[in-house]
C-alpha cells in the first residue's frame, strides 16, 4: 500500500511538472531571461494542406514552433550549457574557444591568427600581399580626394585578442599560429606610403606586461573598457596632429574596480548562456571626461569601422566632435543626427552630404576585416563624390524611401498615378528617378 502511494505521489509530481511546462508553453506567463546570441525569427505559420502535409513542410513547422515555444526553454538550455561546461569543460557555442586561465576567445579571430581566413580569401600569401598593395593605392587616391574636399583621413589598426595574448591560447591553436600577419603587412605598407595611421597592433604587444590590468577582458573579445580612455586619448592626439584641430584630451577621473563587467567586457560569457556567472577578476570600468568640449571649432567626424568603434561611440570620445556618423561595415549607420541614425547606408538620401561635411574620416578595423578592406568604402566615397549616390540601384532605393517618408509627397504621387492611369508603385519609381536625375544634374554643376 505504501509502495502504491509513493508511485502515486511520483506520478502527481511528474504530472504537475509537465502541466506547468505545457501551461508556460501556451501562456509564457513566467518571464524568462532571453538567450543571448543570434537567433532567426520564426517563419510565418504554414497552413495545413495536402501539399504541405505530404512534403513535410507542415510537420517541420510544427516541430520548429514547438522547440521555440517549449515552456521554460531558456532555463533548460542554460542548465544543459552549465552542466556541459562545469562537468566536462565544454562550451556548446561553437564560436567560443576556452584557453588557459579561463580566457575566452572568439573563433573568428582564431581563424585569422592561424591563417584559415587568408586561405578563404586568397590562394596564398603572395596573392594576399598583392591585394593589400592594390588596396593601399586605392587608399592613397581616397586621401587625395578627401583633401580636395577639405577632409583628413586616419586609419586605426585595432589588434585582436589572440594577437596580443597568444600565450593563453589552447596548445592546438598555438601550434597552428601563422607566420604571416596581414595586419602587420598593411602597417608596413602604410608606413612606406606615409598614410596617417595608429598602430595599436604593435603598441599593445609592447605594453601588455607593463599595464596594471589586461588590455582584453577574460570574458570578452574587444579591447577592455579599462583600455578605452587610453585608446580615446591616443586617437584624439593623433587627430590633432593629422587634421590640425585643437581637440581635447582625456581626464581620467576614477578607476571604479568591479566584477560587474560591461556588455562588451562580458560578451563571450553572455553568449555561452550559462545558469551561473563565471568567476572573474575585478577590472576597472573607468570614469573619464574630456578636458574641453566647449570649443566651438569642433570638427565633424565620419567613422567607417567594424565593431571595435562601438565602445568609443559609447564613451565621452564623441563629445570632441560637432556631430559624428558611424558607418558600421560601410553598411549600417549610427549617428548623432536623428535623420541618419539606425538606417542603412544604401537606403538614405544624403550620404554624399555626410561625406562632404566630414572634416575627419576615420577607419577602425581589426585583422579579419582587412580581408574585406574597409568593406568597399574607397569606392563608396568616390561614387558619392562623383555621382552623389553609391550606385544607381542604391540611389533609386534611397529616393523611394525619401518620398515614402513624406506623406504629402506620397499623396501627390497617388493622385498623379490615377491621372496617368498607372499604379502608385510605378509612379513612385518614375518620381524617384526624376529626383535622382535632378540630384545628379546639380552634382555635375557643382563638380564639373
Amino acid at each position: 500500500m505504501k509502495k502504491n502511494s509513493s508511485f502515486l505521489i511520483q506520478f502527481i509530481c511528474f504530472a504537475l511538472v509537465f502541466a506547468t511546462i505545457m501551461m508556460q508553453s501556451f501562456t509564457h506567463s513566467v518571464k524568462m531571461k532571453p538567450l543571448n546570441g543570434f537567433d532567426q525569427n520564426e517563419e510565418q505559420p504554414v497552413e495545413l494542406s495536402f501539399k504541405t502535409y505530404y512534403d513535410g513542410t507542415y510537420q517541420n513547422h510544427l516541430t520548429e514552433h514547438a522547440k521555440r515555444n517549449t515552456g521554460f526553454r531558456e532555463f533548460f538550455i542554460r542548465n544543459y550549457n552549465q552542466v556541459t561546461y562545469s562537468c566536462f569543460g565544454k562550451i556548446t557555442n561553437i564560436n567560443i574557444v576556452k584557453g588557459h586561465h579561463q580566457e575566452l576567445y572568439l573563433k573568428m579571430y582564431l581563424d585569422e591568427a592561424t591563417g584559415k581566413t587568408l586561405l578563404l580569401h586568397h590562394p596564398d600569401v603572395e596573392a594576399a600581399k598583392a591585394e593589400a598593395r592594390k588596396n593601399v593605392q586605392e587608399t592613397l587616391k581616397l586621401i587625395d580626394t578627401l583633401r580636395q574636399h577639405g577632409s583628413n583621413f586616419l586609419f586605426v589598426f585595432a589588434p585582436t585578442k589572440p594577437a596580443v595574448y597568444p600565450e593563453y591560447l589552447p596548445r592546438r591553436y598555438q601550434q597552428l599560429l601563422s607566420d604571416f600577419s596581414l595586419e602587420e603587412y598593411y602597417i608596413e605598407l602604410f608606413k612606406e606610403n606615409n598614410i596617417p595611421h595608429i598602430d595599436f597592433y604593435n603598441y599593445f604587444k609592447t605594453i601588455k606586461d607593463k599595464v596594471a590590468y589586461p588590455l582584453y577582458p577574460r570574458t570578452g573579445t574587444h579591447w577592455s573598457e579599462s583600455t578605452i580612455p587610453y585608446v580615446a586619448d591616443s586617437i584624439l592626439k593623433k587627430l590633432t596632429e593629422v587634421a590640425g584641430y585643437k581637440l581635447p584630451s582625456v581626464n581620467y577621473l576614477e578607476e571604479n574596480l568591479t566584477t560587474d563587467y560591461s556588455v562588451q567586457d562580458g560578451e563571450l560569457e553572455a553568449s555561452m548562456n550559462l545558469l551561473f556567472p563565471l568567476n572573474k577578476p575585478a577590472i576597472p570600468r573607468p570614469i573619464f571626461e574630456l578636458t574641453d568640449t566647449t570649443n566651438t571649432d569642433k570638427p565633424n567626424l565620419l567613422v567607417v569601422a567594424d565593431s571595435y568603434f562601438v565602445q568609443l561611440r559609447n564613451s565621452p570620445f564623441v563629445e570632441a566632435f560637432n556631430h559624428w556618423d558611424y558607418w558600421a561595415y560601410n553598411r549600417d549607420i549610427q549617428s548623432s543626427r536623428e535623420q541618419y541614425n539606425w538606417k542603412q547606408l544604401d537606403m538614405i538620401f544624403g550620404a554624399d552630404e555626410v561625406l562632404e561635411e566630414a572634416n575627419i574620416v576615420m577607419a577602425v578595423f581589426t585583422a579579419p576585416m582587412l580581408y574585406d578592406f574597409m568593406f568597399g568604402f574607397t569606392q563608396t566615397a568616390q561614387n558619392l563624390f562623383q555621382k552623389g549616390i553609391i550606385s544607381d540601384e542604391a540611389g533609386l532605393k534611397a529616393a523611394i524611401e525619401l518620398i515614402k517618408e513624406n506623406p504629402k509627397w506620397m499623396n501627390a504621387i497617388e493622385e498623379q498615378a490615377i491621372q496617368r492611369g498607372i499604379t502608385t508603385e510605378e509612379n513612385l519609381v518614375i518620381n524617384a528617378q526624376y529626383v535622382l536625375d535632378e540630384r545628379f544634374r546639380k552634382n555635375n554643376q557643382q563638380n564639373p
